[in-house]
């Protein structure tokens, strides 16, 4: 049988396999995105690469979000189950999307996700203020053009003014990446990582590292570590990736929904700052104490040792 005929692979091997894996997935359905864009958008990407830059221009973001959530499609959602059925014998148990949700863990699962936002934001105040050292001045330079264009873009795709702008942003940057996210660095790499280093701990760390690192932005780097940290031991104290993945979203549909909001004047742009300024800092600590406390919780209710 072809399910599983590699299982018997080291996890070096797997891991290197992983990332082949993901690659290949990755040109291919962005290649089919391209076609799909050609023959039923009517929109030749090839012939338009200087317009789509534009970010002032509505048709430029339309194409923007839509290779954007090809490329999700591509890199994070479809490799961990192709990579699932040729390495392990059964994929919803190595991917552990098996198991029942518990309500009551559900919940604390979700408490200590919103409780962390505003640790979150206190984290990325604090990264703001970290400087490399002045022989790497010009990388410092380039991640902070690389980061403030990104910002530019992000700021782009949240300017919705309408309900079906909102709802297509929800699954654009809240449902696909808590999924594909969550099924590649927590699903796919943290269990290799495990496997490979036989610690449990440094597995989700070195999956935590690369899942912040991957986003290529130097100044969020401690909020997304942190948060890859809380998705990781999420995961292995409760035994399914479905609690990982709905904190992720919580996450994700929180910063949608707030920028929603602050676009449509309903709430004070300030709000989205909450727990990173000289006023609201102190929420970001409490909010931290909470989300650990409320998780503290998860771990007594799983009752599992790592």
């Amino acid at each position: 049988m072809i399910k599983g005929v590699l299982s018997k692979l080291s996890p070096a091997s797997k891991f290197g396999l992983a990332i082949a894996f993901t690659i290949t997935s990755f040109f291919v359905i962005y290649v089919i995105g391209i076609f799909v864009s050609i023959y039923v958008f009517k929109w030749n990407i090839m012939e338009n690469l200087s317009s789509i830059s534009d970010l002032t221009n509505k048709e430029s973001i339309k194409y923007l979000k839509f290779f954007q959530l090809i490329q999700s499609i591509g890199l994070f959602i479809v490799p961990p189950f192709i990579f699932g059925f040729f390495c392990y014998p059964s994929v919803k148990e190595f991917l552990r999307i098996n198991k029942a949700i518990s309500l009551k863990v559900l919940f604390l699962s979700i408490m200590a996700g919103v409780s962390f936002l505003p640790f979150s934001n206190l984290l990325a105040f604090i990264n703001s203020y970290l400087k490399l050292p002045s022989f790497l001045s010009s990388i410092e330079q380039w991640m902070r053009s690389s980061e403030n264009y990104a910002a530019k873009i992000t700021d782009a795709f949240l300017n919705v003014t309408d309900y079906s702008g909102l709802i297509y942003n929800i699954l654009l940057i809240a449902i696909i990446p808590a999924i594909g996210e969550e099924l590649l660095f927590r699903g796919v790499l943290q269990k290799l990582f495990i496997d490979w280093s036989k610690s449990k701990h440094w597995g989700i760390w070195i999956a935590a590292i690369i899942f912040s690192a991957i986003h290529l932005q130097f100044f969020g780097f401690l909020p997304r570590l942190f948060l890859g940290l809380f998705f990781g031991y999420l995961l292995e104290f409760t035994g399914s990736l479905w609690y990982p993945i709905i904190a992720h979203f919580i996450n994700n549909f929180s910063g949608v929904m707030l920028s929603y909001f602050i676009t449509n004047s309903t709430i004070s742009e300030k709000t989205n700052n909450f727990g990173m300024t000289s006023d609201t800092w102190v929420f970001g600590v409490i909010g931290g104490i909470i989300g650990i406390l409320v998780f503290t919780l998860i771990v007594v209710k799983r009752n599992r040792v790592l």
